[in-house]
């Protein structure tokens, strides 16, 4: 179930008298979670929910039906927010006609990058427009836009409810599921959903229905995404792996530095130089590939220093945050002396100075880095990578939790569930850790809760605890650094109580 940080810290706090499970046997089996659909719900009056009692429509009927399905989750998202629903983004247009949306539906999915679009327009053709024969052709070029947009992207095509009071709307549904045939014969990644065949109570006028029948919407796209990821069709696109950083601002950092999926050991030398050890497994598990100094760096101070994935090619770059708050990013080409680094120029000019309240994470899950501001006392504000100053810009998600602790380095951003999305966690005074996954945010799809902390942990000292993907697997473990420098793994299986962990014992001697 999907909460807010708040319900979930008081929740946390009634059970933290509790005894903490032990950790299960290492040969415990891993917890994958259902992959998370990036859903762009695109359409009109109907797809933004009017008339309905939430103003959310069908939208909120999908996602509540996806957030206890095995086999996918639903992430809406699109330029526009609306409706009274835990995640209410989407891209719908009130009262426009389908070629309102030719020369600017390009823009709309390049932006919000989804893996799945629901299109569902044309009653307006019908209703009012002059040329009503070749409304579904007009449909047709809106998708051949879409799918030029953004390859690999799955449309799924709704017709219109048949009950719907304009004339020709059997024919436009007909004409419609034909082409759509058509182009998936072919090859492409389309598909038709019937439209729900409502009665008059269902309707509230002649073309939009009542929260019944948006409900049943609801159902009928849910059914038809679930088609599509059981065929292979829909399937994200995003794996996410390198956009969060890890570490937090001492010597020893934690970075996917050649985008193998495995987190690499990145020494940030007291000179400003950063050192990079590949990992190849580990002590005793293949060891390490040592490239040496790959970047003689651009600043002495530590804290400003970062690494994150901020273009999404699953390598770390070098991120710099300036005594002015603001932020340049160094496009990781393999570094000095391997390929060298491509210069992004500066990217943010920042919301403040003390590079303590300032984290990368990638909080949406589309494999790019973006800006978390941890705000005294807490609270957590995100701004959604989108290309950064002058290219493309940011995008305010607004304030994604309240937090559970003035501490900001007691918080560690890390994805436990393998879902690509940064999960919220805190070290606790007694070493365990408890969790909040992601499913949105504050607003945006709230959080989960798994329950008991992830780990009863092995230290009271907070400052020694990391959490990065060590085996490349998908899922964050937890890396514990000693005070002689040497470091050990536990690999995720599910947490306590959930499957354990894989204890690899020391990965890495002192360096």
């Amino acid at each position: 179930m999907s909460r807010t940080l708040t319900t979930l810290a008081m929740a946390a706090a009634l059970a933290a008298g509790a005894a903490l499970p032990a950790a299960a046997p290492a040969a415990a089996a891993d917890n994958p979670a259902p992959p998370v659909l990036r859903v762009m719900p695109l359409g009109d009056s109907i797809t933004d929910g009017y008339q309905s009692s939430t103003n959310a429509g069908y939208r909120l009927q999908l996602w509540q039906k996806s957030q206890t399905n095995s086999r996918f989750r639903v992430d809406f998202v699109g330029s526009r927010q609306s409706g009274a629903a835990p995640d209410s983004d989407n891209e719908a247009h009130g009262a426009t006609m389908i070629n309102d949306f030719r020369g600017k539906v390009t823009d709309w999915v390049r932006a919000a990058e989804p893996d799945v679009v629901l299109l569902h327009h044309g009653v307006n053709d019908l209703d009012r427009g002059t040329d009503k024969a070749e409304a579904p052709a007009r449909l047709a070029a809106v998708t051949d836009e879409i799918l030029a947009a953004r390859p690999g992207v799955t449309v799924v095509v709704m017709g219109l409810i048949p009950i719907s009071g304009p004339p020709g709307v059997s024919a436009f549904n007909t004409t419609v599921k034909n082409w759509v045939s058509a182009k998936a014969q072919a090859g492409a990644k389309v598909r038709y959903v019937d439209a729900p065949a409502l009665v008059r109570g269902e309707m509230v006028d002649g073309l939009h229905p009542t929260d019944a029948g948006y409900r049943k919407m609801g159902d009928a796209f849910f059914d038809g995404i679930d088609r599509a990821v059981a065929e292979g069709t829909a399937v994200r696109t995003h794996k996410g792996r390198a956009g969060t950083e890890s570490g937090g601002a001492d010597r020893l950092r934690w970075a996917d530095w050649d985008g193998d999926g495995r987190a690499d050991r990145v020494l940030v030398e007291a000179n400003g130089s950063v050192h990079v050890l590949l990992n190849r497994g580990g002590d005793g598990r293949g060891g390490w590939e040592d490239l040496g100094q790959i970047a003689t760096g651009l600043t002495t101070d530590r804290r400003r220093v970062r690494f994150a994935d901020w273009d999404g090619d699953g390598r770390a770059d070098y991120i710099l945050i300036s005594e002015t708050g603001s932020v340049t990013v160094y496009l990781n080409r393999g570094g000095d002396g391997h390929g060298g680094w491509g210069l992004a120029d500066k990217v943010a000019v920042g919301l403040t100075r003390d590079t303590g309240q300032v984290r990368f994470v990638d909080f949406d899950g589309d494999g790019r880095t973006d800006y978390a501001w941890v705000r005294p006392e807490g609270p957590v504000t995100v701004y959604l990578n989108k290309g950064g100053d002058g290219r493309g810009g940011w995008q305010e998600r607004g304030t994604i939790a309240t937090g559970v602790t003035p501490d900001p380095t007691r918080v560690r951003w890390t994805d436990f569930d393998g879902d690509a999305y940064a999960d919220y966690s805190a070290v606790r005074a007694d070493g365990s850790v408890e969790t909040y996954l992601n499913r949105g945010g504050d607003g945006h799809g709230g959080w989960s809760v798994p329950g008991a902390p992830v780990t009863a942990g092995t230290t009271t000292d907070h400052r020694l605890v990391a959490f990065a993907d060590f085996d490349g697997d998908g899922h964050s473990d937890y890396i514990l650094t000693a005070a002689d420098g040497s470091t050990s793994v536990r690999v995720w299986n599910g947490g306590d109580a959930a499957g354990g962990w894989t204890d690899l014992g020391t990965v890495a001697g002192t360096a």
